[in-house]
């Protein structure tokens, strides 16, 4: 009867343990999807920037266009950073919060071929994250 309820015990904090990992993993899953699907209308603006500033044919509105998609990307960022701060390890976000910081200064500095670069890196370290924080037996060891 003694083990009988250890057994029990057993089990059920196996399985609090497994559904909390679905939990916190779908939901830093949802996180990157979302950040992650902002990331290829900057990617094309970039180029788009590239060509326009060997052809000095800049104009302030796609700037401003650039420059609001950057906002927008930092803002949800820092929502999802939130809620993901409750049981994430804090130095991958300030990995990617870095990432997003040095994006968004070399943007106004005109430096676009290193802001691809930055992108570039952002989105590394966003799949790092989403890749960490998987249940895998690889993540474990």
């Amino acid at each position: 009867m003694k083990f009988k309820k250890e057994i029990i015990l057993l089990i059920s904090i196996i399985i609090g343990i497994g559904l909390l990992e679905f939990i916190t993993s779908s939901f830093s899953e949802k996180s990157v999807k979302n950040i992650s699907s902002e990331i290829t209308p900057i990617k094309d603006s970039l180029y788009y920037f590239m060509q326009k500033k060997e052809n000095n044919e800049l104009k302030n509105e796609e700037k401003d266009d650039l420059n609001e998609k950057i906002e927008k990307l930092r803002n949800d960022w820092y929502k999802e950073e939130d809620k993901l701060s409750m049981f994430v390890e804090h130095n991958e976000l300030e990995k990617i919060t870095k990432s997003i910081v040095v994006l968004e200064e070399n943007i106004k500095n005109e430096e676009y071929s290193i802001a691809l670069e930055n992108l570039t890196e952002f989105k590394y370290w966003l799949n790092h994250f989403a890749e960490k924080e998987k249940l895998r037996l690889k993540n474990i060891l």
